[in-house]
Order: C-alpha cells, then structure tokens, then sequence
C-alpha cells in the first residue's frame, strides 16, 4: 500500500515538472500590462491634483463671502458699504486668516459688501485648460 502512495506522489510530481510554466514572453507581457495601469493612475493623479485645488480655492472663495455677508448683518451695513480686506482678516476680526490659493494664484478682495450673487473676492489663476481655472462666474456666485 505505501508504494501505491508513492507511485500517485511520482505521478503527480511527474506531471507537475512536465507542466509548461510562463514564458517570456508571456511575462513580458504581463509586465507591459502592469506598467501601462501604473502609468493611466499616474496621469490621473495629476487631473485629480488639479480639481481637488480648484475645489479647495472656491471653497475658500465661499468662506470668505459667508464671513463678509455675516458680518455686514451683524453690523448693519449695506450692500456697496466700504469694507476694506484689513477690517475682515486678522485676530479678532471677521476671519483669523487670509486664505491662500493651493495653485498659486492670487486673491483680489473688494473693497465694499457685494450685493447677491457677487464675491467679495476672485482668484487670478488662469490654470492650462478651460476647466482649471480658479475665477468665479456668474454660475458658481448666484446663490452667494
């Protein structure tokens, strides 16, 4: 009876050193396949990079108007009052801080409570494509 076992355990053995692996170039091919994913999520990363800063930058923008809207209410003032940048950022005023645009673009503030559906503040940054850039439409500020 152990021999059966041992001429199954040879068969099999036999069998599997008989079985063909991978060749190259099915490796190679596999490797190809593997590189060309890594490379479609690399380049994906740069698009997503650019419309989680473009949404980080209205976000801010946002902020910034609810701040100015909030405090033109608490202290009575009218759409078109002056409201200088230097009385809404800064320790104890309307925000702490002044944001900064993560791609680099600059802010511009206005220097009176905007009406509806106008920012008190736009950013600068064109971007490279019709999609990335960073300025406010009419769009984006109709309910602000």
């Amino acid at each position: 009876m152990k021999t059966h076992i041992n001429r199954t355990n040879n068969t099999r053995l036999a069998k599997r050193l008989n079985a063909s692996g991978m060749t190259l170039i099915e490796i190679s091919l596999v490797i190809a396949l593997l590189l060309g994913l890594i490379a479609v999520v690399f380049l994906g990363l740069g698009t997503y990079r650019a419309g989680a800063d473009k949404a980080k930058c209205k976000m801010q923008l946002a902020a910034v108007q609810k701040a100015v809207r909030a405090g033109a209410n608490f202290q009575n003032l009218d759409i078109g009052a002056d409201l200088e940048s230097t009385d809404v950022f800064g320790a104890g005023l309307l925000m702490e801080n002044e944001p900064a645009c993560p791609s680099g673009g600059e802010y511009a503030w206005e220097a009176t409570v905007p009406a509806v559906g106008t920012p008190y503040g736009n950013c600068d940054y064109e971007g490279t494509g019709a999609t990335s850039t960073h300025v406010l439409v009419e769009a984006d500020t109709t309910d602000w």
